[in-house]
């Protein structure tokens, strides 16, 4: 315990340390550059970000270094700015207001500028990427995991207000859009740190990323219909949107019919249904469970510093407390 309190105090330091990194990020636009501010400062709670410095400190070769070299705090950083563009180009495909209770760039300043400043997000990470990259093969892989990124957002458009879509074409989306960026986090830290990781290592990375990531988003697909839980964004917004997340897609494969609730284009209806059914609600958040049990096993399977695994462990079962 006393371990991963330690590693907890340098992880907040390391944060902070992004976070400052961010701050300094400026552009030369200077008409945009207030909203460009706005946007890498509204940061969240940088999940990814601590992937990539948690797992840069994974090495039980050497688990009291106090400081992380620049490059990783850079790397945390740039994945950060990775996710805020993907959220910039998700809230004009889906015209959302706010996110993280605060109006969205296209809100203030229209679709066509907000894609442009999504687009710049976008282009200073690989430039930080490919200023920091240790060899031809993380670039590689930085640029194969961005293409499963949007991939996967165009799989899950493929199918807006489809309601033949099938759980297996779900997963496959958010294993895209959304579970192949906590992977990258994972391997970034690890790549950055170790010359070269071993195939255990970046295998476990890999599997402990995407498994995380799958429950994050099935999770948040869950909260979307849980009108008392504030977070930060509207609710009941992907169905309104036609996009059938898990609990809608469990509850067609159980009740084909519940396609006609989908079709009268009424949310709340919807709602209704899944509160009326409790099960398909239960069902989805035992996938989810599943899923971090996957992550959790895959931590056994590499030599932890055991300051990183207790840690790490304590994050999933937080994480699994908010899902029950």
């Amino acid at each position: 315990m006393h371990m991963a309190l330690g590693h907890e105090t340098m992880l907040r330091k390391d944060i902070q340390r992004v976070v400052e990194t961010l701050h300094h990020e400026e552009i030369s636009v200077r008409p945009y550059a207030d909203q460009y501010r706005s946007l890498l400062d509204n940061h969240g709670k940088m999940i990814r970000a601590s992937l990539v410095l948690v797992f840069a400190r994974a090495d039980a070769s050497d688990p009291a270094r106090d400081t992380l070299d620049e490059r990783v705090i850079t790397a945390a950083a740039a994945i950060e700015m990775l996710h805020l563009a993907t959220l910039v180009h998700d809230d004009v495909l889906d015209g959302a207001p706010i996110r993280r209770n605060e109006p969205t760039v296209q809100t203030v300043l229209g679709n066509k500028t907000a894609i442009y400043l999504g687009d710049l997000i976008l282009s200073r990470y690989m430039q930080i990427m490919a200023d920091i990259a240790p060899d031809l093969a993380f670039i590689r892989e930085q640029s194969s995991t961005l293409r499963e990124i949007v991939t996967g957002e165009l799989l899950q458009e493929s199918v807006r207000h489809q309601t033949t879509t099938t759980v297996d074409h779900y997963m496959q989306a958010i294993g895209g859009k959304t579970a192949a960026l906590f992977r990258l986090a994972c391997l970034t830290g690890l790549r950055l740190t170790a010359d070269p990781p071993e195939e255990t290592w970046i295998r476990a990375a890999s599997e402990f990323g995407d498994h995380l990531g799958t429950a994050f988003q099935i999770v948040d697909d869950i909260d979307d219909f849980d009108l008392s839980h504030d977070t930060g964004k509207p609710k009941l917004e992907d169905v309104s949107d036609g996009i059938y997340t898990l609990p809608v897609l469990l509850a067609l494969r159980e009740q084909p019919s519940f396609s006609h609730t989908l079709e009268s284009d009424n949310p709340h209806a919807v709602l209704d249904y899944l509160c009326a059914h409790p099960e398909t609600m239960k069902q989805s958040r035992d996938i989810a469970l599943w899923h971090v049990q996957e992550a959790r096993d895959a931590l056994t399977t590499i030599p932890l510093s055991s300051g990183v695994k207790a840690m790490l462990t304590d994050m999933l079962e937080r994480f699994s407390r908010t899902i029950h």
